[in-house]
């Protein structure tokens, strides 16, 4: 075997060599016959290219179709579209409101004379909960010393009561969480003010329901409302029967005196005393109580005067025990009550939970009380419909234009779309330039589009059957040359709004009937109607064709050639690599045989020299 075929048996593994013995630039031969060799697949790019463009116009198109069909025509559907109503207060001040669909033209009259309020109650005077601090801030002072843990009942929604403990050494901000935790079952919430240094209590919603009721709450509890946050008891009462045998049953069996500290006045209760003894000290206090035994429930009630409160605080346990247990008292009095609204209608007396009530279809808010009657004029809102109109007439316009504008869309054949080696070689700009050209016309005369282009065109100057249609009512189609753009007479339509509304509102939502039994069934359809079918077809059409952004998997006709192409490109590259490796391989093997050659030729040189001497 010669030296050469001994050494290039495996030359695709050996280093490239370069033009060493023969001179040649190989790399720039390989580079101009890979050149060539990669016509194909340039074609292929560029074949790529193009359906991506039609895919991304497309996709384009049906966004704008998707939004036109989704935002505007399915509300053209409907029948409340058409039957949007405007109200007109002669007072403000005392009532505004909206119309519902079903609200009938006309005026109607209101009077208010009452307002639905929540119940609320607060502090009435300063509660030393809070000592500001000479950087602003506050230090909050412990409300419960007691030494132990005091239970509070605030009567809940569902007409039970939900217990509030107030932990022993609790601060304001522990009052205030502490009720806040049952805002849920009771809807009365806490806030506390530093600046006013008073609590708040607010139930969250109105009417004669809404209560503030600490009722079922003892005397410690009581006395915790009514010394350390100031908010006022009315009344205690037995909460159940005494038992001690009526008015002359002994309430204090202890041996000895009982003192009760009431609103700062001492009370003595003597060793021995009656129901009825206790009674008359509490009245002979003067301490702006009255007290009264109800001998046929068998309890016990004291009242506090007008503008006091019941308070026991510093009375001893003895005196506690006689309140809590022997007398049983527990709060009986609801500290606030909210209100109903009351108001008369076109002469009818109402009442109302709320301040937001719906009467014969008007949504009516009621801001304030007068003697005198406001007017609520309820009316067509023309400009409503119109708008929703005129809303639907811009969007269609966009739409069929740009549908038209890609269809009749010059195809510059010329410019390919460009590779990647052409895209190096020139300027952004100019590559943009380019590029206008190259995509122009990718849509021209599409089967698809120009189906749908059609299709909604035909819709909208169809006639509704025995109703009209959109130029019946002042919409009209332009010249041949715009491509179906709709133009609106705006005098026209808003007079057919205004006077002809059920009209108006067939031609776009259909014809319905309804049968004895109160059933409704659509007899003709009306254009947003057969737009929204129309669109919903197109919509598909084009989806299968090129695909969605939101498909995990593209199986539309384009997607599937983009594919085809990958895979041809896939398989051009692996020939091209394989070309050159070979390409190469050559060029390396002709490089070791001029070796060769010009090795024996130096040797035949060498000797023939030697010869000659």
């Amino acid at each position: 075997m010669d030296p050469i075929s001994m050494n290039s048996y495996n030359v695709s593994n050996l280093l490239r060599i370069s033009g060493l013995a023969t001179g040649l630039d190989t790399d720039s031969m390989v580079q101009q016959l890979m050149k060539a060799a990669s016509i194909p697949l340039d074609k292929l790019e560029q074949q790529k290219q193009w359906y991506q463009w039609q895919q991304e116009d497309l996709r384009d198109i049906n966004a704008q179709l998707m939004s036109l069909r989704n935002d505007i025509v399915f509300k053209l559907k409907l029948q409340g579209t058409f039957m949007a109503k405007t109200v007109t207060s002669s007072n403000p001040s005392v009532a505004t409101a909206t119309a519902g669909v079903n609200a009938i033209n006309g005026t109607y009259t209101i009077s208010v004379t009452q307002l639905a309020q929540a119940a609320t109650t607060a502090s009435t005077d300063k509660i030393g909960a809070a000592t500001k601090n000479s950087d602003g801030t506050y230090t909050y002072n412990t409300l419960n010393n007691t030494g132990n843990d005091i239970y509070l009942y605030l009567k809940g929604l569902d007409g039970t009561n939900k217990q509030i403990v107030i932990k022993n050494g609790a601060t304001i901000n522990d009052v205030v969480a502490a009720i806040n935790a049952q805002t849920n079952a009771t809807g009365v919430i806490a806030t506390y003010d530093p600046g006013l240094d008073r609590l708040f209590l607010v139930s969250n919603f109105t009417g004669a329901n809404s209560k503030i009721d600490f009722s079922g709450t003892n005397v410690d509890g009581a006395n915790f409302l009514a010394n350390k946050l100031k908010i006022n008891i009315a009344q205690l009462s037995s909460s159940a029967a005494l038992g001690l045998g009526g008015n002359s049953g002994i309430v204090n069996n202890t041996g000895s005196d009982i003192s009760l500290q009431l609103n700062g006045k001492t009370i003595i209760v003597a060793k021995g005393a009656t129901v009825q003894n206790f009674v008359d000290a509490i009245n002979a206090a003067g301490a702006n109580v009255t007290a009264s035994y109800d001998s046929t429930s068998d309890k016990v009630i004291l009242t506090a005067s007008a503008g006091y409160s019941i308070d026991f605080t510093g009375t001893g346990p003895d005196g506690m025990n006689l309140l809590n247990n022997t007398l049983k008292l527990t709060i009986s009095s609801i500290s606030a009550q909210g209100q109903d609204a009351k108001f008369t209608f076109n002469g009818v007396q109402m009442t109302s939970s709320t301040n937001n009530v719906t009467v014969a279809g008007i949504n009516i808010t009621l801001t304030g009380t007068t003697n005198s009657t406001t007017t609520l004029s309820v009316s067509t809102d023309v400009d409503k419909i119109y708008n929703s109109i005129k809303s639907f007439v811009d969007s269609y316009n966009d739409i069929i234009t740009k549908i038209n504008t890609k269809l009749t869309e010059k195809r510059y054949y010329d410019y390919p779309p460009l590779t990647s080696e052409q895209k190096q070689a020139m300027k952004d700009s100019d590559i943009t330039l380019w590029e206008q050209k190259a995509r122009s016309g990718d849509l021209a005369n599409d089967e698809t589009l120009m189906q749908l282009y059609y299709s909604m065109r035909k819709v909208v100057s169809s006639t509704v059957s025995g109703v009209g249609s959109l130029s019946s009512i002042g919409i009209t189609t332009g010249q041949w040359y715009e491509g179906g753009k709709l133009y609106i007479d705006e005098t026209k339509l808003r007079d057919a709004i205004a006077n002809n509304p059920d009209t108006v509102m067939k031609i776009f939502s259909g014809v319905y009937q309804t049968d004895s039994n109160g059933n409704t069934t659509l007899v003709t359809k009306g254009i947003a109607q057969s737009l929204y079918d129309t669109l919903n077809s197109g919509i598909d059409a084009i989806t299968q064709k090129a695909g969605s952004t939101t498909q995990l998997y593209d199986t539309s006709f384009i997607g599937n050639r983009i594919r085809e192409i990958d895979d041809r490109i896939a398989q051009m590259q692996d020939y091209l690599n394989n070309l050159e490796q070979r390409y190469y391989a050559q060029f390396t093997q002709l490089e070791m045989y001029v070796s060769q050659m010009n090795s024996q030729s130096a040797w035949l040189s060498q000797q023939i020299g030697v010869m000659t001497k």
